[in-house]
């Protein structure tokens, strides 16, 4: 009976410790993620600048692991560098820390009076941000309530001496200790959770100063799990990161073992308390390690990039809109052309991919697409804003009535380009739905992709040579596909009817047709501009 209330206990606070931990780490995101976001997008390549940052936010948030997150998500969008990132991952892994110190400071007597102003000042809040102080109030007390519970249930283990043997035993154990740390890490995704398990046992007793410093030393490989699950589907670069903050950790901790005899002389000397001797060895651990790795960080970037290699598909740059040739008005708008050809080669490299997607689903050709996206859409912005100072000049006539069609013709463009992407997208929910294509409808996509590609390479030509030719067999090609997928939907029909084809395969391939159809509208916007026909 006794080993059951001990057990219900434990567990019972460990609830309360990681639900108050959670109440209080997300409540603090909510109430300060929008400024964090901003401080880290101001980073510099300063590596202190960037250590400081880290540190801070994470101090603030109170999660290594949500820093680690947020820092993914810049590194994917290409805002921060690898090197500025790892220098705020190194300060996240001190930011973390407090959360140990303050645990440590035991406030197990007032943690009921928290819970109950945390309550109180969250029931009656009107604003969501009031509310969210009242659930940082409400978390903290709980998070201590639960520590309370722990140490008050495993205290009577302390008299028993077989568990107390088993707990000291990860200090004669090192590995042991490092392991344990490290799983229960692992499972929790937390190294805060673990080392409030850890000060919660070594206040009871069970635990030593040898084996908390060893199961602290775990905890800081463990809580790496997070940032490489983060990672996964990321680019390169976020890769690099989370098995960057990995290395740091294990780099670290080797370099710790051999301190371990300096660590049982100094911490006692910190604080004669155990919980504070626990939440010390913690901060200091990560302290030494910051400063050893701080000075490194470029060669650990290369380090990096050995053990990692590889290029991620990146976004195409603007090449042909030289500001020198905006005092030549055929030349700036012959780099207009030339960089329109680049951006329809691009969307025909997206329609290849989401060609391929519709028969068999790729989440790399579906990320690609995306980057292809950004690219087309920052090519659109970049000629919009040229043909725009092409205007703040005094044009011929002739090159007056040219930037209007242009400025159609790009707009055109992006649109060809988003719709590639939906394609993609509907492939996307096809292949997550398990539908399948009959194969009549496959052959009829087949077809419709084929006369679709043509029509790129006829307006390729058209724009590129102002071919009037190459122009009107893109206005034929048009008319054969509206005529195609009449028929398509017509067929399309009849095999719902004849449950050839299941009805939510047959919704995704209709909207494949209209996106074609559309997609299609808009090459021939742009070659009807090149004959002089209708707005153009």
């Amino acid at each position: 009976m006794q080993y059951f209330t001990i057990i219900a206990g434990l567990i019972g606070g460990l609830g309360l410790f990681i639900y108050g931990m959670f109440l209080l780490s997300d409540s603090l995101k909510k109430l300060s993620l929008g400024i964090l976001k901003s401080l880290l997008e101001k980073i510099t390549s300063n590596r202190i600048k960037s250590m400081l940052v880290g540190l801070g936010v994470t101090a603030v948030i109170q999660s290594s692991s949500a820093t680690s997150v947020i820092l993914i998500g810049f590194l994917n969008a290409g805002i921060l560098s690898l090197a500025a990132a790892i220098a705020i991952m190194i300060g996240a892994n001190i930011g973390t820390t407090v959360t140990a110190q303050l645990i440590a400071f035991k406030l197990t007597a007032v943690a009921p009076l928290f819970v109950f102003a945390g309550t109180v000042y969250f029931f009656f809040a009107k604003k969501q941000k009031e509310k969210n102080k009242g659930l940082v109030v409400l978390g903290f007390g709980m998070l201590f309530l639960g520590l309370a519970m722990m140490s008050l249930s495993v205290a009577p283990l302390a008299q028993n001496e077989t568990a107390r043997n088993a707990f000291v035993s990860f200090g004669k154990y090192p590995v042991l200790g490092i392991l344990s740390g490290l799983l229960v890490t692992v499972i929790f995704q937390s190294s805060s959770t673990t080392t409030g398990m850890i000060i919660a046992f070594a206040s009871a007793g069970l635990l030593d100063l040898p084996s908390s410093i060893y199961l602290v030393f775990g905890t800081n490989i463990g809580t790496c799990i997070t940032a490489i699950l983060a990672s996964i589907g990321g680019n390169l670069a976020s890769k690099r990161l989370a098995w960057g903050n990995t290395f740091f950790n294990i780099f670290g901790t080797l370099i710790a073992l051999a301190m371990v005899p300096l660590y049982l002389k100094l911490i006692p000397l910190t604080s004669g308390d155990i919980a504070r001797q626990v939440a010390n060895v913690h901060t200091i651990f990560n302290v030494i390690n910051t400063i050893i790795f701080l000075p490194l960080i470029s060669f650990f970037v290369l380090f990096l990039n050995k053990i990692i290699p590889g290029q991620d598909y990146t976004k195409k740059e603007v090449k042909y809109l030289d500001q020198n040739l905006l005092g030549v008005p055929h030349l700036a708008i012959r780099a207009v052309i030339s960089e329109m050809v680049v951006m329809l080669d691009t969307c025909a490299e997206m329609l290849a991919k989401a060609r391929k997607c519709t028969a068999n689903f790729s989440f790399k050709l579906r990320d690609e697409i995306a980057v292809d996206e950004e690219s087309v859409d920052e090519m659109q912005k970049s000629i919009t804003e040229y043909l725009v100072q092409i205007t703040q000049s005094e044009l011929p006539p002739k090159y007056s009535r040219m930037v209007p069609a242009l400025l159609h013709s790009v707009n055109d463009l992006e649109k060809v380009g988003d719709y590639c992407e939906n394609i993609i997208l509907l492939s996307q929910r096809a292949y997550e739905n398990d539908l399948q294509y009959s194969e009549e409808a496959d052959r009829e996509l087949q077809a419709l992709f084929d006369k679709t590609e043509r029509i790129m390479e006829e307006t390729r030509k058209a724009m590129q040579q102002n071919d009037q030719e190459a122009a009107a067999v893109t206005l034929d090609i048009q008319k054969e596909i509206d005529d195609l997928i009449g028929i398509y939907k017509i067929n399309h029909i009849k095999r719902l009817e004849n449950s050839v084809c299941i009805s939510n395969a047959g919704l995704v391939f209709n909207d494949i047709l209209t996106d074609i159809e559309r997609l299609n509208n808009h090459l021939c916007n742009i070659t009807k501009g090149i004959l002089h026909m209708g707005k153009r």
